[in-house]
């Protein structure tokens, strides 16, 4: 077992061991006993807008660098639910380019670029209502850099590897540098179009808010009345622990993070499991049989080409 395996199972077993202390099981079965369907109906339509506003971001950027339908683009995104659970997050984000064709690297260009717009965000709400000021600003200005100079980045990064280049492993360079300059290309050819860049924005910021009000609403469900700072607080806390854990679809660190949030309580461990059931893992499943279906269709078109 390589160490980041380890520390991905260690991590899994304290979040699952601090969520598990701290459940009353009498108060746990009459909080599902008692939970209210139409505050988690409520909760899933916000779910499902959330994921089509995340797919449409992603067809707005996409089809600025290739053809592409709406249709192809949502099924590679809810895949990549599936992908998360089998796959490290960042790995299953990466994956998930592939099955909507074209170039790969000018794919994921438009999809790193939506991602950027929604992490920008994501730091702005952070330093504004919860003060993660150091890593905040950083981020921040990490970002802006490469969204506003992303030509004096790229000449940066492929001066370098030039430099590299010329003591030695020529193929292996050669071969960066060109998904480097693709992924720059398809880059810069989706932030062309300032509608769809300040739109992006404005979705991203919806994106956020729709999954802050999903957590107060599945709150209300199990009777526990969370305030929209404990929300945000438990979201960002969530996203934060998910991505450093490195669990796949960063099960139990998703939780113990939105729980730290929120504030500890048997109600409140409930509210996370059900809340990331309804915004994440349900469509892991619904992910697994659109991607055995691409990978079907994909399969086909070989065939049909021999």
């Amino acid at each position: 077992m390589n160490k980041k395996r380890l520390f991905a199972l260690i991590a899994l077993l304290i979040s699952l061991a601090y969520l598990y202390k701290n459940i009353d099981i009498s108060e746990l079965k009459l909080a599902l006993k008692t939970a209210s369907h139409e505050y988690l109906l409520v909760a899933f339509m916000l779910s499902v807008l959330t994921v089509l506003l995340s797919s449409l971001r992603w067809y707005l950027f996409l089809r600025e660098v290739q053809k592409t339908s709406f249709k192809k683009t949502f099924k590679a995104f809810i895949s990549g639910y599936y992908l998360m659970t089998i796959l490290p997050p960042s790995v299953g984000h990466i994956a998930k380019v592939k099955l909507v064709g074209g170039d790969y690297f000018k794919a994921l260009s438009s999809l790193v670029i939506g991602l950027s717009t929604e992490f920008l965000v994501v730091l702005s709400f952070a330093l504004i209502f919860v003060g993660f000021t150091k890593f905040g600003i950083l981020g921040l200005v990490l970002i802006l850099i490469a969204l506003i100079y992303e030509k004096g980045v790229y000449k940066a990064l492929d001066s370098l590897l030039k430099l590299w280049e010329s003591f030695g492993f020529k193929g292996l360079i050669c071969t960066i540098r060109s998904y480097l300059g693709r992924t720059y290309e398809g880059w810069s050819k989706a932030k062309e179009n300032k509608v769809i860049f300040l739109l992006s924005f404005l979705l991203s910021v919806t994106i956020i808010l729709l999954q802050v009000f999903g957590i107060i609403i599945v709150g209300k469900a199990f009777n526990l009345e969370i305030s929209m700072k404990g929300a945000l607080y438990g979201f960002l806390m969530s996203v934060l622990f998910a991505s450093v854990s490195g669990i796949p679809a960063g099960f139990g660190a998703n939780e113990f993070g939105l729980v730290l949030g929120i504030g500890v309580s048997t109600k409140a461990t409930v509210t996370a499991f059900v809340y990331k059931f309804l915004f994440q893992y349900i469509y892991s499943i619904v992910g697994a049989v659109m991607f055995y279906e691409a990978l079907g269709e994909g399969d086909k078109n070989e065939n049909s080409s021999c």
